[in-house]
């Protein structure tokens, strides 16, 4: 399995309400993706002071699966608009199990 996990953190500008668009767009995209295992996203639970503002954890079949949807003009547009004007921080991995 190829394991994709993101952690935001929003800027100033990050209206209220917008992690929950930024959830929907995120789920619908995923809905359409084959290859994909399990998809889970979400604003942070507010528990450990310091850490990120929102989530991303997705696995799927392969690297190529991950690969199809990383670079689909759905996820670049979801990138550009949605997450692109209000992410002050972005940390990413990927690993194999």
């Amino acid at each position: 399995m190829f394991h994709h996990v993101v952690l935001f953190t929003w800027n100033d500008q990050v209206p209220a309400g917008h992690p929950a668009v930024a959830q929907a767009e995120l789920q619908a995209y995923a809905k359409t993706l084959t290859g994909l295992v399990s998809y889970y996203c979400g604003p942070n639970a507010g528990l450990t002071p310091g850490a990120a503002d929102f989530a991303v954890t997705a696995v799927f079949e392969n690297e190529a699966a991950w690969h199809a949807y990383d670079t689909a003009d759905e996820h670049n547009r979801i990138r550009r608009e949605v997450f692109g004007p209000y992410v002050a921080e972005r940390k990413v991995i990927q690993f194999v199990s």
